[in-house]
């Protein structure tokens, strides 16, 4: 993580978030593989007609000049960011995550210390890598209350990536019905316990797409449901490996833009000046995974503006809608194993590792 902070009188800043490298951090002599990291930003200019196309038929929505009022500022911080290490060109690599994804409903820890290596059951292929200190359910989301008990009675911080409904994802299904995933509504989200997981210290952690709709219901029901109120909301702007934003910012919110939105809450009986001090970071960045949906872990932000218990060491974390795990965290979600398939990673001193079943 780098923050970038320009020399001015107050102290607003931005975040880099290495995604690639906090990853390989965590996950020890374990190393992500660079090609999942190739992101090239979109040439301006003469497109192909299909893409022309297909951009004059999306129907034209509300203009909306914040995000290209944020330019300006995106570009004072990328100033600040220094040039990346070359890369180099990769041959294309295997896309394993599209493969069928066929775990049982199951759950699993490791507390060993190291890395465990987890072979599939019941006709799932692959070995799947689990992280110290790490917990699962491969559990839908939608039935958290059947979990409850197993969870602890709060957690310090929560992140969501809900399934928001949206017309890529149903247009993904219709062509490969194994690259879609179960999409929730507004209201079935509104029903998730979240309120019975949070403590007055709680930080919770939203990311939502740049619909206008999903976004207004995020704030005015969603929220309010789960007995939380909103303590900052900013951009999570997506860099080419050469740092400069993958595709320029449209002022008309329905064509894709080169962000996504997230939203920061806490529980609605927390002190007034809780969470204030996150207000300060005005935007995040990062090189994007070429995975769909594949965010980058949020925890080496965030965990200075937690409060522990005086004897913590650790913060204990939930990650809801989980596709890969990370350390100190409970992952659930129905594709919560998804991104940790070993063919995903470099693995190196392998001997070392155990493989062990998962109860």
């Amino acid at each position: 993580m780098l923050k970038l902070q320009k020399k001015t009188e107050d102290s607003k800043l931005a975040v880099f978030l290495d995604h690639r490298k906090l990853i390989n951090e965590s996950y020890g002599e374990f190393k992500i593989k660079s090609e999942l990291f190739q992101f090239h930003a979109k040439k301006t200019g003469q497109g192909n007609e299909e893409a022309k196309t297909r951009k004059r038929k999306r129907k034209a929505g509300v203009e909306d000049p914040s995000s290209l009022e944020d330019l300006h500022l995106v570009n004072g911080y990328l100033k600040l960011l220094s040039m990346p290490p070359e890369l180099g060109d990769s041959p294309p690599i295997e896309r394993h995550w599209e493969d069928d994804y066929n775990v049982p409903q199951l759950h699993g820890a490791n507390e060993s210390g190291r890395m465990q290596r987890f072979l599939g059951v019941d006709g799932s292929r692959g070995v799947y890598l689990i992280p110290n200190q790490s917990r699962f359910f491969n559990h839908n989301v939608d039935n958290l209350p059947a979990l409850l008990h197993q969870l602890l009675p709060a957690y310090d911080l929560i992140v969501l990536d809900p399934p928001w409904r949206n017309k890529y994802i149903r247009r993904i299904k219709r062509a490969k019905p194994e690259l879609g995933y179960s999409m929730l509504s507004n209201e079935q989200l509104s029903h998730i316990p979240l309120s019975q997981l949070t403590h007055s210290r709680s930080l919770v952690a939203i990311w939502c797409t740049n619909s206008a709709l999903h976004q207004l219901a995020l704030e005015q029901q969603l929220l309010p449901s789960w007995n939380l109120r909103l303590l900052h909301k900013l951009r999570w702007y997506k860099l080419s490996t050469d740092h400069e934003l993958i595709a320029p910012p449209q002022s008309d919110l329905t064509q894709k833009q080169p962000y996504e939105m997230l939203y920061m809450a806490c529980r609605t009986d927390a002190s007034e000046n809780y969470g204030k001090d996150i207000q300060q970071t005005e935007l995040l960045f990062s090189v994007p995974s070429i995975v769909h949906s594949h965010k980058p872990p949020l925890l080496s932000w965030l965990r200075e503006y937690l409060l522990l218990d005086e004897d913590q060491k650790e913060p204990n974390c939930l990650e809801l809608f989980a596709r890969y795990l990370h350390p100190h965290f409970t992952s659930i979600g129905l594709e919560v194993l998804k991104l940790m398939d070993e063919r995903l990673y470099k693995v190196r001193e392998v001997e070392h590792c155990n493989q062990e079943e998962v109860n």
